[in-house]
Formats: C-alpha cells, structure tokens, sequence
C-alpha cells in the first residue's frame, strides 16, 4: 500500500493505492480509497510535522495494508526504526532527509474528547489548561446510527465553562467494512494533527480500567506487557507524543463517580444515537449506564430499563451471546447495589454471580496505572483521583488481578434459564 496526502485550505486529504497484496487483504478498497480531515470552522488546517502525519496514516491503514506501508513523503529514521516492531508489515517511506519529530514536556496537555462518561472523568482529572480534540465523524450515505447531537453540545457546554474544544471532522471509519475505526486509537488522529500547532505535550484518551487491564472479558491481563501498548506507546514516542492514560486505573464504576462528583462530569452523555439529555434507551450503554447509576443513586431499576430486556434485541444479543458479557463485572456491581426490575433481572444476577465476587474495588482508583500518566502532570491527576475516589488497597489489587471470569457448564445452565424467559 502507497499513501500519500495533500493539504486543501481547510482539510488534509490522504490517498491510498492498494497493491496486490492490499486487495487480498481488504478487497472492498479497490485500487484507491481516501479519507480527509477538515476544521468546523473554516481555518487553514495547521502543517504537521512528517513523522507525526505518518503516525496518522498508519493508525487508519496497518490493519487493511497487505505486506507493506510506503509513505509517499521522507520520514526520520527514528520512526523508521520504532515501526520495525510491526513484523507483519514493511513500513517504508520517500528518500530524503528528516530530523525526527522532538517533543515538548513544557506543552499542553491534549485529550482526545468524544462526550462520553470516562472521556469526560479524565477530562476532569487533567489539568485545568487541558485542550480537548473532538473527531465529529462526517455523515455518508452508508447508513449509521451515531447521532453527534449528544457531543457536539457536550463541546459547546465546555467551552461555555472555559474549556478549549477543538472539532475535527473526517470519514476514515468508511476505510472498514463494516463501518469503523482502523485502530482503537483512531480517534486521537486529529489530536495528532493539531499537535504542532497548539503546543501539545501529550495526548490523553479515556481508556478506563475494564478496557486497559482486560477486566470486561475473561482474565486480568498486564497493560504494560500487552502488544497493544508496546506497539503504540513506542509508536507515539517516536514522534515526540507522550500517551497518556489518566483514567486507565479507574473502572466504569468510578468514572460515573467521578462525573457525578466533579463539575466537568455534567457535560457528558453515553448514548451515541439519541439527541442531548434525550438517550435513545434502547443500546446496550443505555442499558448499562442507566443500570448503573441506579445503583450509585440507591434506586431501584426503573420499569423503563427493566422493558429494555424484552423490547430491545441489542441488548438480549449482548446479554445472551457474550460469553462472558462484556463489562460484566461493571453489571454485577450495579445489579448487587439496584434492587428490583423483575423475574429477568434476578436470573440475570444469577448469572453475573451478584453475591458470589467482590466488586467494592471498581469504587476506587488502581495506583499501579500511574505509570501511564505523564510526569508533567502525574502529581496533579493522582491527587484528584485519591481525593474523589480513594485507592485500592491491597485487598482490593488482589481482588483486580485475580480477574477471572469464564464459561462453563453451571454459566450455560444459568445463562439457559435467563433465555427461556426472555427469548433468544
């Protein structure tokens, strides 16, 4: 695969040439696709530094590439030799000399915004001066159920606050079939093309705890050990951008604490498909959140949540198919703490194990994460995380890192008398 870009006043233009190879891979490119960055308000889109728009073009193409990347514009050395970690693709670019990109440890912490309840925890845990990049994702006619309603008025309520908001639009989701992020880490590629321009030091992402040390599926796992970090944290460093992590040790659980305790955390809404202050209730996040803070606000669960298991297939598809559920200990706090919502949710709290495991831990912050939190504020973000949430003790650490939660044939036969009441 060849990329190469252009810059057209108010947007950046990537081109990809798909090669043999390529098309085996990812057939529904054909010879050429692109994808573009635009600013919402009618700016000149600022100039980046080489390695860091390469950066960009390798989070959007390294999962659809075939055997090799090119990149149609000289690269520093540098990020050639971080790239010789990806061993299933050749990275390679134009001859001609680049110094490599320098970071700055004196910038502006940067957080790559998406409206959502642990994006906006961290947000509420970052330094005041803290700039957020939101990508508005570009409509198509290739149907989708995102409404950007709910985070376009997020960002306009924090800038009313005082909060310096950014909004980006691109389609590389139209890049996957089916429509979607490349890479998880995607999202911050705006971030990184405004890293220049705005004197970024680091760029932050909402990643909470059950998604960076695996606790929403099976087993506990080391994020520090895993290929995700070593991959992307090399691939930032080369390119002068500290990757951040700010709310990697705090649990579903306690980015909802932290949203309902700090002032940032009103500027938030889950659901991607309904409009502001108007959900869709009928998604699995309608589902989880409004279960959850049920729990956190001593209610019982609303006739409204409770329908969502019969009314909605999304949700049954979730609670039925997922072996475990996805984020299913998030559930089993929250279905231990809200009583009532009927005969399905007590066989539900049978099968998540609801007075079988601790979940007390996901109130609290898990220090082990303050590693991925950079120097430059690390001592103000743990101090807000120790003040609002408390840390894990010891019993609680070990409580995390003995995660485990697997099918087996007692799950089946909970989980097959759930199903018969209400339906595959």
């Amino acid at each position: 695969m060849r990329i190469s870009y252009e810059r057209y006043n108010s947007s950046i233009r990537f081109y990809l040439f798909c090669e043999d190879a390529d098309k085996v891979r990812s057939p529904h490119l054909g010879s050429q696709s692109e994808f573009s960055y635009s600013t919402t308000d009618g700016s000149t889109f600022p100039e980046s530094h080489p390695d860091r728009v390469a950066l960009v073009a390798l989070l959007n193409s390294l999962p659809l590439a075939g055997e090799r990347i090119h990149f149609g514009w000289p690269v520093s050395e540098t990020f050639l030799e971080a790239s010789k970690i990806i061993s299933r693709v050749q990275i390679s670019a134009e001859e001609g000399k680049q110094e490599p990109a320098v970071g700055n440890p004196s910038g502006i912490p940067c957080l790559s915004f998406s409206g959502g309840a642990d994006s906006t925890a961290a947000l509420a845990v970052m330094p005041p001066e803290t700039e957020s990049v939101f990508m508005l994702r570009k409509k198509s006619y290739r149907r989708s159920l995102y409404d950007s309603d709910a985070a376009i008025e997020s960002c306009r309520l924090l800038s009313e606050y005082g909060k310096t908001v950014h909004i980006i639009e691109s389609d590389f989701e139209y890049l996957r079939n089916p429509i979607g992020f490349p890479t998880d880490l995607s999202v911050a590629t705006p971030s990184i093309l405004l890293f220049d321009s705005r004197n970024f030091s680091s760029i932050a992402l909402g990643t909470i705890l059950e998604s960076a040390y695996g606790t929403s599926g099976s087993n506990y796992r080391e994020y520090l050990d895993s290929s995700h970090y070593r991959l992307w944290s090399r691939m930032f460093s080369a390119v002068g951008i500290d990757y951040s992590l700010p709310v990697a040790g705090v649990s579903e659980v306690a980015s909802s604490i932290i949203c309902k305790t700090l002032p940032e955390g009103r500027f938030h809404q889950s659901c991607i498909r309904g409009k502001w202050e108007s959900p869709c209730q009928s998604c699995w996040k309608c589902f989880r959140k409004n279960t959850l803070m049920a729990a956190l606000n001593g209610r019982e669960i609303s006739r409204e949540v409770s329908k969502m298991v019969w009314r909605s297939r999304e949700v049954r598809k979730h609670l039925i198919e997922n072996k475990p559920i996805k984020h299913e200990g998030v559930l089993t706090y929250s279905l231990e703490r809200a009583k009532g919502g009927g005969e399905a949710f007590d066989k539900l709290r049978k099968l998540v194990r609801v007075g079988k495991i601790n979940t007390g831990w996901m109130e609290r912050w898990y220090s082990h994460s303050e590693s991925l939190i950079p120097e430059s504020y690390r001592r103000f973000t743990t101090d807000l995380l120790k003040s609002t949430i408390g840390v894990m003790d010891e019993h609680d650490r070990i409580e995390l890192e003995n995660w485990s939660n697997h099918n087996d044939t007692k799950r089946e036969l909970l989980l097959s008398d759930f199903t018969d009441l209400v339906g595959g």
